[in-house]
This record gives structure tokens, C-alpha cells and sequence, in this order.
């Protein structure tokens, strides 16, 4: 079994954003139903994006991949530094270690996003947001590496071989399949057991 070729194209994922953006423009706003209907069902959405995050790292645990990884982090990439930043120290950890941390930066960045999303509506009296932010972020999760890996079977090599490289920021504002919330990527990488002992570099 593998995850559909669809849920990993830019293009849907492009039309995915816009689609909903389109949906939320045709909403009627001035009705006080339809603003709290918004309201339960964007919280609604990020209780079950959490839940779901969280029964994605008990398979994680469940399934203990205690093989050896050993990388070199780096930054992640900003809108305003799309270069990676020069490497760190090397770090050794474990499959299992290294796919629950990922997970952990994903439910992060959702509690960051709601409170921004809490604050645009509440405070700037933003609604729009609510349709697209109810939506992506369970698709994200779907569509996070590790999801792939252990949710739809896919093989943990090319741009899912661990450690994932870090994704461009644009990328992640149009919902990238699972690397929107990676923050490490790799100059060295050993996902099978390591006899040698020494990290490679690039």
C-alpha cells in the first residue's frame, strides 16, 4: 500500500488552497449561525488534527524502529534566508526518536497556529481564515512525512529517507505534503543500523 500520487502534487495542493479560499468568499458572514458554525468548526478541527497527531505517534512508539540515525542538522529556511544555515553538530538518535520529534513539531506548530488564527479572528475580526485553517490542517497531517511512512505505507527513501529535508517556506504556505513543519535537514544520514561510526558529509 502506498498514499496516492494526488495527495503529493503541488498542483493540488495549490488548488486545494484556492479552492477553499473560493468557498470562504461565498460564504455569508453577516449571518450569526454561519459565524459560529465557522467558530465550532474550526476548533472542532484542530482538537481532532491534535488527537490524530497524537494516535499517530502512539503507532509510532508502538512500531519502535530503534535502527540507528545519524545526521547533521541544519536551520530550516526562511522567507527571508532560503539558504540552509551552516551545519551543527552531528546528532545520533533513533528511527523511532527522530519520526516522534517530527510529530511533536507538527502538533507545536499547530498550537502556534491557533493562537495566531484566534487572534486574527477575535481581535482583527479576520472569519475567511476559518474555513481554509478548519481543513488544512488535518490535511497536512495526512500528508506529513511521517504520515506517509507509517499511516500509508510508503517507503521511507527519496524525499521521505530520513532525516527530511527541510522545505521551501513557500511551500509550506500552500500545504506541502509533511515537510511544512520539518525543521532539520541532512548532510549525512544512516537510516539502517551504522557500522562505521563516523557521519558523512556532503
Amino acid at each position: 500500500m502506498g498514499s496516492p500520487s494526488i495527495v503529493k502534487s503541488p498542483i493540488f495542493n495549490m488548488l486545494f488552497v484556492i479552492g477553499s479560499m473560493q468557498l470562504s468568499k461565498r460564504i455569508n458572514w453577516d449571518d450569526p449561525d454561519t459565524l459560529l458554525y465557522a467558530r465550532v468548526g474550526y476548533y472542532s478541527a484542530q482538537v481532532l488534527v491534535v488527537i490524530m497527531a497524537y494516535m499517530l505517534m502512539h503507532l509510532i512508539k508502538k512500531r519502535n524502529d530503534t535502527r540507528p540515525l545519524r545526521y547533521v542538522p541544519q536551520a530550516s529556511p526562511s522567507l527571508m534566508n532560503p539558504q540552509p544555515a551552516t551545519e551543527s553538530e552531528p546528532v545520533t538518535t533513533t528511527n523511532v526518536e527522530y519520526d516522534v520529534s517530527q510529530v511533536k513539531q507538527f502538533i507545536q506548530s499547530t498550537m502556534s497556529s491557533i493562537l495566531m488564527i484566534s487572534a486574527m479572528h477575535w481581535y482583527f475580526k479576520f472569519t475567511q481564515p476559518l474555513v481554509l485553517q478548519s481543513i488544512l490542517p488535518v490535511k497536512n497531517l495526512l500528508t506529513h512525512k511521517v504520515a506517509l511512512i507509517h499511516l500509508w505505507g510508503d517507503a521511507p527513501e527519496g524525499d521521505l529517507k530520513r532525516p527530511f529535508k527541510s522545505e521551501s517556506p513557500f511551500a509550506a504556505l500552500l500545504g506541502g505534503a509533511g515537510g511544512n513543519d520539518t525543521t532539520e535537514s541532512s548532510s549525512s544520514t544512516d537510516a539502517a543500523p551504522v557500522d562505521d561510526g563516523h557521519a558523512k558529509k556532503e
